[in-house]
């Protein structure tokens, strides 16, 4: 599933604008989301010694990662990216894995909607939305990937006990 559906070269101002808001979503607010998540199920002081303790996710860790760690303990999760941030949640067994399991070929339905399952979603959502090279996104698109946003900002948000889905809206 690509982030954009023209294969025009060049898309209208508005799309690019469009391009721009996913950009947005997908770099802070589900971090933001992810961070407050880890923050709950992992508090900070915590990290090092559990990483260091999971022989498997110790050694998944690339130097640059090791780095980042490296500053949880002053800065928290801020500097942590999804990528980073999934393989804590998932290696660290801190949510329930998704109900078709963790990087599965298929993606969370509509219908599978555990806190894994949206932290599925949100690495999913940034990958395709990072790696794909079309910026033209066409507002059903937008509405689109905006209408999951919030569904992941909400479910997320009750299970936080915090607000969300404005900021979302916000972008």
């Amino acid at each position: 599933m690509g982030a954009g559906n023209s294969t025009s070269p060049s898309g209208t101002s508005l799309n690019i604008t469009n391009f721009v808001r996913l950009c947005i979503v997908i770099q802070t607010e589900l971090p933001n989301i992810l961070r407050e998540l880890l923050l709950v199920k992992e508090p900070s002081k915590f990290l090092n010694s559990h990483i260091r303790s999971n022989s498997y996710l110790s050694k998944q860790l690339r130097p640059f990662e090791w780095k980042v760690i490296g500053t949880v303990n002053t800065k928290q999760y801020a500097d942590f990216d999804v990528a980073l941030m999934y393989k804590i949640i998932r290696n660290l067994n801190l949510v329930p894995p998704p109900t078709q399991g963790w990087d599965n070929h298929i993606p969370p339905t509509s219908t599978e909607t555990t806190i894994g399952d949206d932290v599925e979603r949100i690495r999913r959502s940034r990958n395709d939305i990072v790696h794909n090279v079309n910026t033209n996104i066409s507002v059903v698109e937008l509405n689109n990937r905006f209408s999951l946003f919030k569904d992941i900002a909400s479910r997320l948000g009750v299970y936080l006990n915090k607000e969300y889905v404005s900021k979302i809206e916000d972008v």
